[in-house]
């Protein structure tokens, strides 16, 4: 326990020193807070976004998924892989020429100002915030199931140190230092997930590796290794659902952000090729593995299950830290420590950059943009700050009071929930006739709808649920925005000349120089 305390201190004090280096250095400018003064290169971009998007979810809940559903739930990650590389090659371009050319601080600013609307952009705020806020929660969530995995004590105590860091870390270092740290923290999760696999693998599996877990499972339960899965859940249909709602990953408000940090546009040409090579063909096979083929060779699901009960969760809670779970068993006390922080790194890299986006949002959005617009970059930057702490402690409080699959909760609400402001995006960077009537009112029906279909609930089934939560909410918010759209006058010239025009000539001009 000594060694524990050590190491979670050291780690800590690492992070803060991080940070206040990071304030001592920073401009102390809004731009250079919420966006890193529009610096960030494609070397430490690559980390901010891959790190920005591996959390907690992906050490634990990811894996937690696959060891009870089987390897369908795959899909979800390579859409995803395509919908990041997507928003960098079509949709990112666009949107740092225009943040860039403006001034712009924030996507929903952008919207907002294209849309010439201050009531689309209060609605923007409000949805991302509703789907963010809880998500940022998962992260102390997760960094709890491990703690209380490797050393009994309760999930709350590793919960409120990943707060205390997230806390320091976004309101001392601002965007700039948070893409930095991601690359230490990224280096510290790599090693941590990567290590733990071949160690693990050598230790349980001596007489074939991979090979003998497979003849394993092959044996004992063969339906784990393929779709549908023991519960026949992956079916064709769902398949392809669950890789559409992937490919929304485009619009994470925490990750289209950062295209607006980028230096210049040469980022958007080296971008994609490195998401869908080391993110993709690396890094995501990593807790693939652990999840579909290490993890239930090593421990039955009967066996979890038992476990599962003497805990009193249920079975997929316990499949959540099953990771963590097999480590502590398996290999000694400070590895179990190290791969602890390995997650918390995880969990602070994500968690931090949602943060950023959330108080982008908050000091930005809605108290400059309704409250006080003759705000000082001053002003803006403190109300940034603050937020942070409200938002990192009403997130915690609302996933301990709704624990679940962490894995379902980013697939089944936080990327629906995403998802309502796509149509208004690519409507708004590609398409001239896309109005603000439209855009209100898609987004509007869409919100509704989805918050509608996850609460109605009847002997047990979503009833307004067909597939997938996030199917009906976008057609509705899609159909609307088009319809709307062509029955309200079309943008003024103005507009269509600030926001197509002269990007595409800003971006001729980059693509030549």
């Amino acid at each position: 326990m000594a060694f524990t305390i050590f190491a979670l201190t050291a780690f800590g004090a690492v992070i803060v020193f991080m940070a206040a280096y990071g304030y001592r250095i920073s401009a102390k400018t809004a731009e250079d807070y919420m966006l890193g003064g529009r610096t960030i290169g494609v070397v430490v971009m690559f980390f901010f976004v891959l790190f920005a998007i591996s959390s907690a979810w992906t050490f634990y809940g990811f894996p937690g998924l696959l060891y009870t559903e089987g390897p369908g739930y795959v899909m979800f990650i390579w859409g995803s892989v395509a919908g990041f590389a997507g928003l960098y090659m079509f949709f990112g371009p666009r949107l740092w020429a225009l943040a860039k050319i403006n001034r712009y601080l924030s996507p929903v600013e952008v919207l907002a100002e294209r849309y010439e609307s201050k009531t689309l952009r209060f609605v923007l705020s409000v949805s991302i915030l509703l789907f963010v806020v809880p998500y940022v929660g998962i992260q102390p969530l997760g960094v709890g199931a491990g703690f209380e995995a490797l050393t009994g004590l309760p999930a709350v105590w590793g919960a409120v140190y990943t707060a205390v860091i997230l806390i320091v870390l976004v309101l001392l270092g601002g965007m700039r230092i948070v893409a930095w740290v991601n690359i230490f923290l990224g280096v510290v999760y790599v090693t941590a997930l990567l290590g733990s696999l071949i160690w693990v693998v050598t230790v349980l599996f001596p007489d074939g590796g991979l090979v003998q877990a497979v003849s394993i499972l092959q044996e004992r339960s063969p339906e784990i290794l393929s779709s549908p899965g023991p519960n026949g859940e992956y079916t064709s249909v769902v398949l392809a659902g669950t890789f559409v709602v992937g490919l929304l990953a485009f619009a994470w408000p925490h990750v289209a952000i950062g295209c607006m940090t980028a230096r210049d546009k040469s980022l958007f040409k080296w971008f994609p090729l490195l998401i869908f090579v080391f993110g993709g063909l690396f890094f995501y096979i990593i807790p693939f593995i652990w999840g579909s083929v290490v993890a239930p060779a090593a421990i039955p699901i009967a066996e979890l299950s038992e476990l599962a009960a003497s805990n009193g969760v249920s079975l997929q809670e316990e499949a959540d830290r099953v990771v963590q779970t097999i480590i502590s068993r398996s290999l000694p006390e400070w590895f179990g420590v190290y791969v602890l922080l390995g997650v918390i790194a995880a969990a602070v890299s994500t968690a931090a950059v949602q943060l950023m986006t959330s108080s982008v949002i908050v000091s930005r959005d809605v108290i400059q943009g309704f409250f006080k617009p003759d705000a000082t970059d001053a002003e803006i930057t403190a109300w940034a700050r603050w937020s942070v702490v409200v938002i990192v402690i009403l997130s915690t409080v609302i996933s301990f009071f709704n624990q679940g699959a962490m894995a379902l909760y980013l697939t089944d609400v936080s990327v629906p929930g995403f998802a309502q402001w796509a149509p208004a995006l690519v409507g708004g960077l590609l398409w001239k006739r896309g109005t603000r009537q439209g855009a209100i009112g898609g987004t509007v029906a869409g919100v509704v709808f989805l918050i509608v279909s996850l609460l109605l609930v009847v002997d047990g089934e979503r009833i307004l649920v067909v597939g997938h939560p996030v199917i009906g909410s976008l057609l509705l918010n899609t159909i609307v925005y088009i319809v709307v759209s062509y029955l309200t006058p079309r943008p003024s010239e103005a507009i269509e000349t600030q926001f197509f025009d002269e990007v595409d000539d800003y971006l001729k001009a980059e693509s030549g120089a």
